[in-house]
């Protein structure tokens, strides 16, 4: 892997902590709370979002950087990533699941359930934290 790929994908990641730092105070915000005040929902909605985007563009730098399949979706861009034993079996399968929501963020964003961003930020945190390490174990194999 090239030190400037590598570079690129490290800023990435600190993105990713970064809207990962944001996402992690709004955990804290009482459901009433998070359901009432526009901000709270606004701000998950959005860090969401750009957690899994930035998320993706990672997968897609690995999966260009081996040289491996491209995918028809972006959902298949952690699968090709499973396939080439970088990412774990669980993290792909819920990350594959997150692709969805994102396109709910992105498409569909006049119907969102402020019910629904509230339960993907309380337990889809987690998730991202998994790809985070996973990615990183990857790279010190580098």
């Amino acid at each position: 892997m090239s030190r400037a790929l590598y570079n690129r994908i490290m800023a990435k990641i600190e993105r990713l902590d970064e809207y990962l730092g944001y996402l992690k105070l709004l955990q804290r915000v009482n459901k009433k709370s998070f359901l009432e005040d526009y901000h709270n929902f606004g701000l998950a909605e959005r860090y969401l979002q750009l957690t899994i985007e930035v998320t993706l563009d990672i997968a897609k730098m690995l999966v260009t950087e081996r040289g491996l399949p491209k995918p028809e979706s972006n959902q298949e861009f952690f699968a090709v990533l499973h396939d080439a034993k970088i990412l774990s079996k669980k993290t792909t399968e819920t990350l594959q699941g997150t692709i969805g929501f994102r396109n709910v963020l992105v498409h569909d964003y006049e119907k969102i359930d402020r019910a629904v961003v509230y339960e993907k930020l309380q337990t889809r945190f987690d998730d991202f934290l998994a790809f985070r390490k996973e990615v990183l174990k990857y790279l010190k194999k580098q």
